[in-house]
């Protein structure tokens, strides 16, 4: 799993990059609290709910085929790329 720190909501939660198996957006999403953002704002509030919702489409992040971003994902989308160029974020990896 790739993740870029720590929610603020819950305060323990990594916050990984996960793709929606229905809309194919990343997200950043609590690991612990399963909170969801559609982008680097972690200011702004998240998506919450019972089944995880994406923040773009309200698809399930966690059912299939929804899985954490891959590398190549991570390297595709372009407001990722802008938030680890402008250190906005800083991408680490770690098992889940």
């Amino acid at each position: 799993m790739f993740y870029v720190g720590f929610c603020r909501i819950c305060g323990t939660g990594p916050l990984g990059l996960r793709r929606c198996g229905g809309c194919g957006q990343i997200a950043i999403f609590c690991d612990e609290c399963e909170s969801a953002w559609p982008d680097s704002d972690l200011a702004a509030a998240p998506t919450t709910g019972d089944y995880a919702p994406c923040p773009k489409c309200r698809r399930s992040l966690l059912d299939k085929p929804s899985h954490w971003a891959t590398a190549a994902e991570i390297a595709a989308t372009d407001w990722l790329q802008q938030a680890f160029r402008s250190d906005h974020l800083r991408l680490h990896y770690g098992s889940s």
